[in-house]
């Protein structure tokens, strides 16, 4: 019996970086699943039980950061990747922050970290 793909959830507003990330994911053997608002994103974690989120934090609607903070209040025990275009961008501790633009290689290892402290929680 094989274990399942680990799940990531990418939530980002810009279709071009989530089919970039989609593609690359699913092609490591990830099961992925996108949301473009931070609604969905809320949502998502619900319905499809991410293992690792790759949180924008500049999104329409609910930011990248209210959705960490309902998550947290909620008692959701997930990690984040937060991916952002802003240099000052900020997240709580313990959180990884990888800039726009990004390397692949470097949402890939930040998303492997993820998941090995997934593993350790």
């Amino acid at each position: 019996m094989t274990a399942r793909p680990a799940r990531i959830l990418i939530a980002d507003d810009e279709a071009d970086i989530v089919e970039m990330l989609q593609d690359l994911l699913v092609s490591e053997g990830y099961e992925v699943a996108t949301a473009a608002t931070g609604g969905e994103a809320l949502a998502a974690v619900d319905a499809f039980r991410p293992d690792v989120l790759l949180l924008d934090l500049a999104m329409p609607g609910i930011s990248g950061t209210e959705v960490m903070e309902t998550l947290r209040r909620r008692g959701v025990q997930l990690p984040v990747v937060v991916i952002s275009g802003r240099l000052d961008a900020q997240a709580p501790a313990g959180v990884q922050v990888v800039d726009k633009p990004f390397s692949l290689s470097k949402v890939s290892r930040a998303v492997a970290a993820a998941l090995g402290r997934a593993g350790d929680a």
